[in-house]
C-alpha cells in the first residue's frame, strides 16, 4: 500500500469527527427521515444536545415557486422500532414567511426539544405538512 493512501484515511476519519451533524452517541442509533411539501423542502435535520436538552434541529428551503410559507408546518412524528408513532406534534420553523434572500437559498430554521425522548424510539420524521390535519 502506498503511504499517501493511509494519511488520506486518516484524514477523511479526523474530518468525519468534526462534522457539526453527529448526533450524540446515545441517540446515535436513531433514523431521521424527512419529508418534503410542495411549497417547502425539509433540507437538513439532525440531533444535538449542548448543554441541556436532546433537540432536533435544521433547516427547511422554500420552492422557487413559492410565494407563501405561513401555511406550511412541521409534523414531528417519533416512531418506535415496530412502526408505533410514539409521539406526534406539529411544530413551526422561523420565519414562518420565508423571504428571498437575494442569491442565498430561501430558508428557514427549527428547534424542538425532544427531551423526555420516549423510550425505544428508533426513528424521527420531520414532515412539512400544510394546512389543517384531518381528523
Amino acid at each position: 500500500m502506498k503511504p499517501v493512501i493511509p494519511i488520506l484515511i486518516g484524514v477523511f476519519a479526523l474530518a468525519g469527527c468534526a462534522t457539526p451533524f453527529r448526533a450524540p452517541a446515545d441517540v446515535a442509533h436513531i433514523r431521521l427521515d424527512r419529508v418534503d411539501s410542495p411549497l417547502v423542502r425539509v433540507e437538513k435535520i439532525w440531533l444535538e444536545r449542548k448543554n441541556g436538552p436532546l433537540v432536533v434541529t435544521g433547516y427547511v428551503i422554500k420552492r422557487l415557486e413559492t410565494e407563501d410559507t405561513t401555511g406550511t408546518h412541521l409534523d414531528m412524528i417519533l416512531y418506535a422500532g415496530d412502526g408505533r408513532v410514539l409521539r406526534s406534534t406539529v411544530e413551526h420553523f422561523e420565519p414562518r414567511q420565508i423571504h428571498r434572500r437575494w442569491r442565498r437559498p430561501d430558508y428557514a430554521t427549527y428547534r424542538v426539544t425532544l427531551d423526555p425522548l420516549p423510550t425505544g424510539t428508533a426513528r424521527i420524521e420531520v414532515r412539512a405538512h400544510e394546512g389543517a390535519h384531518s381528523s
